[in-house]
């Protein structure tokens, strides 16, 4: 692709019928003129106002043969169509939807009275972004975007929903202050319910020849899962205790002429029931998971003017630790001793204490903090691991 110039005029990019050169090193789609004896074909791109479309053209070199049919390829899908041929020139208007970012990427296979004749056409697109966008919104190859253009008007906000993700782009513009995150908010307050760490904000890679304007990027991993509960004890209670003793009656008797009479009494008290057994006690929860790594990020900049970045680095934290396992009941109190006249009465025993709840898990550890690797044109690359970064050119 043809170097894009610094501080050039955006609207002048846009501009209608813009002739894009080949930006497929491989690809001969552009062709001077052969000898009239032989049937060759020069294959010209033009941008479109519509940033979704461009307009290839097909003009034969020389008048010598005829073009019998066109086939359309689509390198990238497989599809093919075929291209209505009228004229001196063959015309093709391509429209893609907007959400599509993998470049224009076309064979055209053009049969004439000469033979066949193949040619490649490679385009990138403009990549334009005015609001919040997440990356799963687009079609990309694989987890790589290639683009001519990224601009990132004030206020927009690119997702990458921790994937990891790398964009090539021959020229970055942003507006006042345009935003790269890795969650949005409510991802994050949404963070995971299931027995996982938490994800990561994974590998973001971006790749600019040339960048202005002012880049927000936050690298956040997510909170990691809450550690499961403990495992409750049976709910099953011990087996009650014992009863107490049941109470003796002395009916006593009368007195004789030779004796004293004794006169009735209680001759055993009874005793209270026994105390139920203790409850055991509920398992400890388990710890919480680990956090989400921050994820890393790889910046390389072949130039820029007035360009200023910040980058803030935020590991997931760990997850609450799990609550602890209920406690058994309690067993039940011995009955009182049965009662006999006169006798005092007896007590049932206490039931035994329920038994405690397992103490809390720990909370998981903090995920870990990933690197910022800066590249500037030939001066080298650094990396470092820290929370916060910014820099910029002027």
């Amino acid at each position: 692709m043809a170097a894009c110039q610094p501080g050039s005029d955006s609207d002048k990019q846009a501009a209608p019928k813009q002739v894009v050169p080949n930006e497929n090193p491989i690809d001969d789609q552009v062709s001077g003129p052969k000898a009239s004896s032989e049937a060759s074909v020069t294959v010209s791109v033009d941008r479109d106002s519509e940033p979704s479309a461009i307009t290839v053209r097909i003009t034969k070199d020389n008048s010598s043969f005829g073009i019998e049919s066109v086939e359309r390829l689509d390198v990238i899908t497989g599809y093919s169509v075929n291209v209505p041929v009228s004229g001196v020139d063959v015309v093709d208007h391509v429209n893609s939807p907007r959400s599509d970012l993998r470049p224009w990427h076309y064979k055209y296979i053009i049969q004439t009275n000469r033979g066949q004749l193949v040619k490649e056409v490679r385009v990138l697109k403009d990549w334009v972004l005015a609001e919040t966008a997440r990356i799963s919104d687009f079609k990309i190859e694989s987890n790589r975007i290639e683009v001519r253009f990224l601009v990132l008007k004030e206020g927009a906000v690119l997702i990458t929903e921790g994937r990891d993700l790398q964009i090539d782009a021959a020229e970055l513009r942003s507006g006042s202050i345009a935003h790269i995150q890795t969650f949005s908010d409510k991802d994050l307050e949404l963070s995971n319910t299931v027995k996982v760490p938490g994800q990561g904000g994974g590998r973001l890679i971006l790749n600019l020849k040339y960048a202005t304007g002012v880049v927000k990027i936050q690298m956040r991993g997510h909170r990691g899962s809450r550690g499961e509960k403990g495992v409750d004890a049976t709910q099953e209670r011990p087996a009650q205790a014992a009863a107490g003793t049941a109470g003796e009656y002395f009916a006593g008797f009368p007195r004789g002429p030779d004796y004293d009479g004794e006169r009735p009494s209680c001759s055993k008290h009874p005793t209270d029931g026994q105390r139920g057994t203790n409850g055991v006690a509920g398992a400890d929860g388990f710890n919480g998971f680990q956090g989400g790594s921050s994820g890393s990020l790889y910046l390389t900049l072949q130039s820029a003017r007035f360009f200023d970045y910040e980058v803030v680095f935020v590991p997931g934290e760990g997850g609450e630790g799990g609550e602890g396992g209920k406690g058994q009941p309690g067993g039940l109190g011995g009955q009182a001793g049965a009662s006999a006249p006169l006798c005092r009465k007896a007590k049932a025993g206490a039931d035994g204490a329920n038994g405690a709840v397992g103490s809390k898990g720990q909370q998981g550890s903090v995920g870990t903090l990933g690197e910022f690797c800066l590249t500037m044109g030939d001066k080298g690359t650094s990396c470092i691991t820290r929370d916060q970064f910014s820099g910029g050119v002027k």
